[in-house]
This record gives C-alpha cells, structure tokens and sequence, in this order.
C-alpha cells in the first residue's frame, strides 16, 4: 500500500504497484478493509477541505487589508494541499470496484496533480530562493496542466446515437458561445482593441479559459457511461477553475498587483479532484451508476443565453464598446438553440413514432401467435364472444376446431424445429383456404380453431374438404416432405351460447372426429360428452388392465411361398374385457397411444413374446421358427431405456437377439436423436429391425439407406389384383437391391399368394394362410408341421 501513498515515483515502480495492487484478494464480506479504506479518505478529504478554508480565509483577510502575511501562508499550505489530492487520486486510479477505463482516466490526473503538486512546490522555493525555479515551476504547471486536460477530455461520454451526438455538439458550442462573449466584455477585449494596447498579454487568458468552458461544459452536458455522475460534475468544475483561474487572475492582478489569485484557486481546484476522486471510488462499484446515458436536456446552454441577454441589455444601456460583439454572440446563440430545437422536435417525432410502432407491435404480439402469426387465444376468444353477443336470429355462424393427427409423433420423431416448420404451413393454407370475413386462429400446440361467419354447421363440409384436401398436399420442411391430416370439430353458433361451452363442445366433437380415425370432421350433438367420458374410464381400465394380466397375446404366421410353411410369427396384442370381451388393438391402442400407456403395454408384449418363443424354441427345437416379430411405437424408441429393457427380456427368457423383430413404422424410421441410438443399440445386440407398413408413410429411397433395416413388410393395399402386381414388384426389385428382405402382408386369396409367389417373393403373411391365434392353438399347428399353409 506504501505505493498508494507516494506522491513522486518512477513510471515503472507505478506500474508495478497498481499491477500489484490488481493482483491482491478482494475483502471478504466479514473484512474491515472498506470500512478503514473510507475512513482514511474521509480523514485526507476533511484535511484537505479545513486547510483549503484556513487559506480562503487568510486570502480574504488580505485581500481586506487586515493581514498582510495571509498570502505567505497561504503559499505554504498550498503544496500540502495538492500532495493530499494527488494521494486521493493514486486510490482512484488503484480502485478494482471502478471501470478500466475510469481507473485509466484517474491515472492521468494522478500524474497530472502530481505535477502541479510539484510547480507549486517550486514556485514557493522560488520565493524564497533561485528565481530560476519559477521558470521550472511553469513548466510543470504547464504540463500538469495538459495532463488534467487529457483527462477530463478522455471521460467517455453518455451519447451514442447520431441524434445524441449533433445535440451534444450544439449544446457545447451554445456554452462555447456565450463563455467567449462573456470573457471579452469581462477582459475589455473591444476596449483593448480600440485603445491600440497589445492583445498578446489577454489573449493566452482568453484561449485557456475557452478551453477549460469547452472541457467542463463537455463533461457536464455530455455525462458519463463509465464515470459515476457526481465525479463528473465535480471535474467539470475543477476544468472550470483551473482555466477561469487565468482570467480572474489577469481582472485580480490589474485591481491588487500585489495578490496572486492563484494561491486562492489552486486549493479549490486540488479539493475539486479530490472530492471527485472520493466520489469515484464511492460509486465505481455501483452498478447502478453504470450505462447511465446522457439526460435528454441540460439548463447549462440556456443559462448561457440567459446570461448573453442580460449582458447584451446591459452593453446596450451603458454604450459599451462591446455590444456589437455581445448582439453578434446572442444571434449566434439564438441559431445554435433554433437548430438545437429543431433537432429535438425532430428527435421527439421519431421516438413518437417508435413508440407508436412498438405500441402497436406490443398489441399485435398479445393478440397474435408468434409462431404462425395467426391470432391468438384471447383474441379469438374475444372474437368469439363479440359475435355470439350480435349474433340475430337470422344469421349463420359456425365454430371448427381442428387438430393435426400424429403431430406428436412428427415432434417426438423428427423434432420441434420441423413440428413448427409444419404448423406455420398448416397456418398458411389455412388462412388461404378461409374467407376474408373468417378468423383462424391458434389456440396452442398443433390446435387450431375458425369462426365462419355466414355458414352453418350443415353447409360447412365443402369448406372443411377443400381445407384437408390442401393440408393434405405434401410440404418439405426443412428436407423432410410431409404431409398434414386433420381432425374437425363443428358447432352451430345460435343467440345466447355461452362461449366457453361452444368451444367444450367443439372440442368434444374434434375429439369425437379423432377417435374414428382417418381425418374428418364430426358435428357437435348431445351426449357427445358421454363418448368422451368413456375413452377417459377406458383409459383407466387399460391401465389397470397392464397390472392385472387381462393383456392376452395372438400370433399371426408369416410362411414361405409357396409351400405355406411357418417360419415366424407376428405377435399381436388383445385385451380380454372383463365386461366387453376380447377388444382387438384398434379398440385399445390409438388410446394407448394419446396417453401414454403405450410404453408400459409395449413392455409387458416384448417380456411375454420372446418368453413364449424361447419356450416354443425348447419345446420344438431351434430350427422350426425363426422368430417373432413385436410391434414397438416411437415412445418406446424415445426412451433411453428401451434398448436395456429389451436386452433384459431376452435375457430372462434365454431367447437369442436374432430371434426377436421389432417392426416400427415409416414415421418413426425418419426420426432421430435418441430413436436412432435405440435402434443402433437393438441392431449392436442381434436384434432385427423390420419397416412395417411399407409405403404408405414417408416412403423414400433416402430412408431405406439412412434408417438400417433388416426387413420391410409390404403394407396390405399393395398386394396385387389379379394380374396387377407393378408396385409389388417394384418393392421386391429395390429390397433385393439393397439386401433387404420383402414380406407381403395382407394376403387374402390364392390368387394374391400365386401372382406374390411369381413376383418372386419367399415370405408373405395374411388372413389366407392363418388369422391371428392363441399361443395353444399356434403351438398344436407347429406340433403338426404343416406342409401346406395353416387352415384359417
């Protein structure tokens, strides 16, 4: 710390101090250090002030006549004042809690009070001893004074804008302006002038003082991001009577030759930079005083013109020699204000009409989805409401909920980048499919709602086919070609409908749409609620349904062509009802899907299909079937357990991972992310994956390489008609081209099994060889090894 303290030392032991001093731990909370740090500069701070008055004090009795030696005092004390400022200076310029570039400014003014430390100095040795230290002594106050310049010039300021910036400018050279009026009558330039007498003994005193008007009046107009305001005003004071110092000097010299006024001023000026040093180390860490920016407005500028004013009023009463030079200034003064204003007139109409633009894109925004910039809930429901209170007897108004179906699935495989590069393409075509009278908006997720003004319930299935057919035309979003369906919930709106029940009720129908399947649209009627009520029981009684062993497993046969021997077997989910009886999947599944129980029933069929075909394994030899293949969904390739699970099951059972299958569909296979990490794990432990459904989904060459598959399952809608086999054929050819093997499913006659088996395909599947059946009546028919296909 003792380098804090020294007021003259070499430029590199300064350096390494403040670097050393950088480098020290920062106190604790529980420290004393801040605490004894602001108490020694409070102590410094009231020293310097008491002795800075003893001095105002002594100057002022001599100045009365009173005590001739106050001066000589005064003298003395100066250089004690100055070494005091200068030790306040070097903690600012060593303060961590203040901005680099702050501390880089208060370094500056550490040397440059150094300095002037030093001229006064030497100018009280000069006094008393060689003259030619005075010369010494002016050099140093020169320089020290170019120094304390520099600094106050290198304060960064508050403005950042070009608008800033020119009303800044303007503001500086109105003060600029009326500085240099004043100075001139002040120093009887027009007098000087007239009377012949030499300029040159003003003219330096004119010059330093505009500079020190130019340097505070910059500080003070401008402010500071960095520096905290109070440290700025207090330099622009000092830059003030630092520079002010020389004229009051030349007015004080002329009236008492005997007084020098600088003995007055340099106190004021040293405890000006000390208190702004106190202040910044007070402040610095603050962050609130930090990114202030420049105020919108300064007095300074207008009490300059104020003052020009008077003065021209006063020149122009008493005849002065000055007063063409003072109405000059004050024209002058008038333009800069008139431009000044103008620019601020200007300033404020464009931030009226920002805010304009911000109110109105605020208002936009909170009634506007900011994905597909439809309107929103509460705008819609706002819309709603407005027109069902005007809604008269004779008008027609109709409400459509709409839903995307397997849009979850398009999120959980592909990603929300691509979901909602689809939902802002479902907005776009539904927004082009509706009236200019219709409003579409989106109430959340991938649920959209349109109130149709003028049609009813009954007249909107045109409406509703042209908007499905549209979602339905393919989109590419980001290299995926997708395409939307749509399920439609419609309600009548009729006079005194509550608005919150019409979207119950629409939703209730949209859902209603959903259970059947394959897209549509259903109309809201009565008892509507109690269908829903009963997918909600039955959803509780599926999952009871997992925990209660009433899950019951059919095996489908997939045989060779032609000769119609089993070779694997496709296991199929049931649900025997305790009060329904056995319910086929499409009755359970799709529930299962929406809520999430897919994945504890898709676990209980993976446990109870490799267990039964490790125990068909024991019982008829290895050789007899190859397999059985399991259904598995997306949400069970999105857990990061699902490859343990299934390597646990086959554990349990003793099954061999190439025994077991697992069939996923096209819309999962172009998943990724953690899906593909599944399916790279089941394939790492033997386990064969087979595309399910081939060709009815995302079906592309690109999926067939990028997605590694073992098999795909030719869906049942391309199994050939009699003498119709082109697209049949196609699949063989590209999955014989690729390695891949071909299984034709939904095989329903003889004559789709002859026309598969002369397209050359060895493995087919369908009601024609064998319905789903039982683990006991599909064992018997393996006890019997058939050589012809299985009876139905």
């Amino acid at each position: 710390m003792s380098g804090v303290f020294q007021p003259m030392v070499c430029g590199d032991d300064v350096r390494a101090r403040i670097t050393m001093q950088r480098t020290l731990p920062r106190p604790g909370p529980g420290s004393d250090a801040p605490r004894t740090d602001s108490a020694l500069r409070s102590r410094l701070l009231v020293t310097m002030f008491v002795l800075a008055g003893t001095n105002v004090l002594l100057f002022g009795a001599e100045l009365a006549g009173t005590a001739s030696w106050g001066q000589r005092i005064g003298q003395t004390l100066n250089p004690v004042i100055a070494v005091l400022a200068v030790l306040l200076c070097r903690r600012a310029a060593t303060d961590t809690g203040s901005e680099p570039a702050a501390r880089r400014i208060w370094v500056l003014t550490s040397w440059g009070m150094t300095l002037m430390a030093a001229a006064i100095g030497a100018r009280l040795a000069a006094s008393m001893g060689p003259a030619s230290l005075g010369h010494a002594a002016n050099v140093l106050q020169a320089v020290g004074a170019i120094l304390l310049s520099i600094s106050v010039f290198r304060i960064p300021l508050g403005p950042r804008t070009r608008a800033e910036r020119t009303a800044l400018i303007l503001d500086v050279a109105t003060l600029l302006v009326g500085a240099a009026v004043i100075l001139w009558h002040g120093l009887g330039g027009s007098r000087i002038l007239l009377a012949g007498e030499d300029v040159r003994a003003v003219a330096p005193v004119f010059v330093a003082a505009l500079v020190a008007v130019f340097l505070a009046s910059r500080a003070a107009v401008g402010g500071s991001e960095v520096v905290p305001p109070r440290t700025v005003y207090l330099r622009a004071v000092s830059a003030l009577v630092g520079g002010l110092g020389s004229a009051v000097s030349v007015v004080l010299l002329a009236l008492r030759p005997e007084l020098d006024a600088q003995v007055l001023l340099n106190p004021l000026a040293s405890c000006t930079i000390a208190l702004s040093a106190c202040f910044q180390m007070a402040d610095g860490a603050d962050a609130r005083m930090r990114g202030r920016r420049r105020r919108r407005y300064s007095l300074l500028p207008y009490l300059a013109v104020v003052a020009v004013g008077v003065l021209l009023v006063r020149t122009a009463v008493t005849h002065s020699p000055d007063l063409v030079v003072v109405a000059l200034g004050a024209v002058l003064l008038t333009a800069l204000v008139v431009v000044r204003q103008l620019i601020a007139f200007r300033e404020n109409d464009a931030l009226l009409s920002r805010l304009g633009d911000q109110e109105e894109q605020l208002r936009h925004e909170a009634t506007h989805d900011a994905l597909t910039g439809l309107a929103n809930r509460a705008l819609f429901a706002e819309r709603l409401a407005t027109a069902v209170g005007g809604i008269t007897a004779g008008r027609r108004l109709s409400l459509v909920l709409m839903d995307l179906d397997g849009f979850k699935t398009v999120n959980d495989t592909l990603g929300h980048v691509v979901g909602d590069g689809l939902l802002v393409a479902v907005a776009a075509r539904l927004h082009a499919g509706v009236r200019a009278t219709d409003t579409v908006a989106r109430l959340g997720g991938d649920e959209f709602a349109i109130l149709v003004d003028g049609l009813g319930a009954d007249a909107l299935e045109p409406l509703l086919t042209r908007i499905a057919a549209s979602l339905a035309d393919p989109v590419r979003v980001h290299e995926h070609v997708l395409a939307a369906r749509a399920s439609f919930g419609v309600v009548d709106v009729r006079p005194g409908d509550d608005a919150d029940a019409l979207l119950r009720h629409a939703d209730v129908a949209m859902y209603d749409a959903k259970e059947r399947g394959e897209g549509g649209y259903r109309q809201y009627s009565p008892g509507m609620e109690t269908r829903g009520a009963e997918r909600s029981r039955l959803a509780e009684e599926l999952r009871a349904a997992i925990d209660g062993c009433e899950l019951v497993l059919h095996y489908q046969p997939v045989v060779t062509l032609p000769e119609g021997r089993i070779t694997a077997v496709e296991a199929l989910v049931r649900w025997q009802h305790p009060s329904r009886g056995l319910l086929a999947p499409g009755e359970f599944v799709p529930l299962a899907e929406q809520t999430g129980l897919v994945v504890p029933l898709g676990r209980w069929v993976l446990r109870e299909a490799t267990r039964q075909t490790a125990a068909w394994a024991r019982e008829h030899g290895p050789d007899l079937l190859r397999g059985v293949a399991v259904n598995v969904s997306a949400l069970q390739l999105q857990d990061p357990g699902f490859v343990d699970e299934v390597a646990a099951a086959l554990r349990d059972s003793g099954l061999p991972g190439g025994c077991l299958t697992v069939e996923i569909t096209e819309s999962t296979a172009v998943g990724g992310g953690v899906m593909q990490d599944s399916l790279r794990g089941l394939r790492a432990m033997g386990v064969r994956v087979s595309l399910d459904d081939f060709g009815t989904g995302n079906s592309t060459l690109s999926l067939l390489v990028d997605c590694v598959v073992d098999e795909i399952k030719l869906d049942r809608r391309f199994a050939p008609a009699p003498g119709e086999g082109a697209i049949a054929g196609a699949v063989l050819q590209l999955a014989r081209a690729l390695g891949i093997e071909a299984v034709a499913e939904g095989v329903e006659t003889l004559a789709q099994a002859d026309d598969l088996g002369r397209l050359g395909y060895g493995l087919a599947q369908g009601f024609h060889f064998a319905r789903p059946m039982t683990a006991q009546a599909l064992g018997e028919s393996m006890r019997a090894t058939p050589a012809r296909p299985v009876p139905a």
